[in-house]
């Protein structure tokens, strides 16, 4: 199969090599071009780049946020640390049907919170709190499932595992993380990818996660650990279900596995790209363009272009929604459910992967849209989310007001679509 790569910022020549073998060592034998990718050198360059840098660096974006002001900062405020008190998570068991495990939430949302408070503050007592709470958790081999846990529970596991990975990388280099704590919990967290990856690697084809959002996500939590620890085989997965992801990619950007999903087709459509923006992001800081990364033109832009579209009309994911698969609570794939598109309950935003693509695409069509979307009933910063790898308002978006959004807003109204809000 063919493979094109274009980018506005090009590759070096490193990167590129170190890319192509990457994606040789997990797909099949084939470099970019598609021709034999060379052996690996033993000794030569590494895949990863710059160790212990996971989706931002904390120092550039702290200073980033110091010099924006109090309104840039108040993005990344939190009223709530509990995590010096709460108890590790134990060992999760099956959860014995097909519910969302959501067992691990409310420590997620405590530790999504401190990251953002540890960047922008960066003050002992926060440090203090997020690097005790990690340690606490790796001292009792906290979510270390056995072998029996399910798809949902491993899912869980792995959505608390890559905003866990994030936020040590924040904290990570802080006096108060000594050499011996350092190492334990970078292990631990090490032992949760490692269980991930040989999950991943040892799906059959026909699993039903095998290539779907379960495995994006679990693809990018084995990725940071790869980029925390500078292990080349853990980021090169990423790179690799990335590729995959594309190639198996409709032309028009839709996702088979997602969008047979029935009345929640465009909702996992958004999931899986969620976790694709997450990898393309971590790729990013260590030098690869994934987001140029094109392969018979199916990319990353292009299943974004079909979320935009089938969100404006959802009569274009009809035919693949049709299949009903797993649809959800509701069985009406005629009303496709948009509610992903507000602030959920407890209190994630299921699109928080837009602020990176903001920051990164200002100017590109699908942003205005975005933005239009997001913003059409005021401001709802900051936007939250595990498969994002937290808040990502905080880590990684503008900081600034989305102007071209409002001015569109003031000119024509945004326009949400047939679905189903709410």
């Amino acid at each position: 199969m063919a493979v094109k790569l274009t980018s506005p910022c090009p590759l070096s020549r490193r990167a590129t090599l170190g890319l192509a073998l990457a994606l040789a060592a997990f797909s099949g034998g084939c470099s970019l071009s598609g021709a034999p990718a060379p052996a690996a050198q033993e000794g030569g360059p590494r895949l990863v780049r710059r160790p212990g840098l996971v989706l931002i660096d904390p120092v550039a974006r702290r200073a980033e946020l110091r010099a924006a002001g109090p309104g840039a900062l108040s993005l990344c405020a939190a009223e709530d640390l509990r995590l010096r008190t709460w108890p590790a998570p134990g060992p999760l068991g099956p959860t014995g049907g097909n519910a969302t495990d959501t067992r691990l939430n409310p420590v997620a949302w405590l530790l999504m919170r401190a990251a953002g408070v540890v960047l922008a503050e960066d003050e002992p007592e926060a440090r203090a709190t997020l690097v005790e709470a990690l340690d606490r958790w790796a001292r009792a081999s906290a979510l270390e499932a056995p072998a029996s846990a399910d798809a949902n529970t491993r899912f869980a596991i792995n959505r608390f595992l890559l905003p866990a990975v994030v936020a040590w990388a924040v904290v990570r280099d802080a006096p108060e993380a000594s050499p011996a704590l350092r190492r334990r919990v970078e292990a631990w967290l090490a032992r949760l990818a490692a269980a991930a990856r040989a999950r991943l690697e040892g799906q059959r084809p026909e699993e039903p996660t095998a290539d779907n959002n379960h495995a994006y996500l679990a693809a990018s939590a084995v990725m940071a650990v790869g980029a925390l620890s500078g292990d080349d085989a853990a980021f090169a997965l990423g790179l690799s279900t990335y590729r995959r992801a594309l190639a198996r990619m409709r032309p028009d950007g839709s996702l088979p596995a997602e969008t047979a999903r029935g009345a929640r087709a465009l909702w996992y459509q958004r999931q899986a790209i969620a976790s694709l923006v997450t990898i393309a992001e971590l790729a990013a800081l260590q030098g690869y363009d994934l987001w140029g990364l094109e392969i018979e033109g199916r990319s990353l832009h292009r299943a974004i272009r079909f979320l935009l579209d089938a969100i404006d009309d959802p009569a274009q994911v009809l035919a693949y929604a049709a299949e009903n698969r797993s649809p959800g609570p509701s069985a009406d794939w005629r009303r496709q459910d948009l509610s992903f598109l507000e602030r959920r309950g407890h209190g994630r935003h299921y699109m928080a992967w837009v602020e990176a693509y903001r920051a990164r695409f200002p100017t590109r069509p699908e942003t205005a849209q975005l933005e239009a979307l997001l913003f059409r009933a005021g401001d709802p910063r900051p936007l939250v989310d595990e498969f994002a790898g937290g808040n990502l308002s905080c880590l990684r978006g503008p900081l600034g007001p989305p102007l071209r959004a409002a001015a569109r807003d003031r000119a024509h109204g945004p326009r949400p679509g047939r679905g189903r809000v709410g």
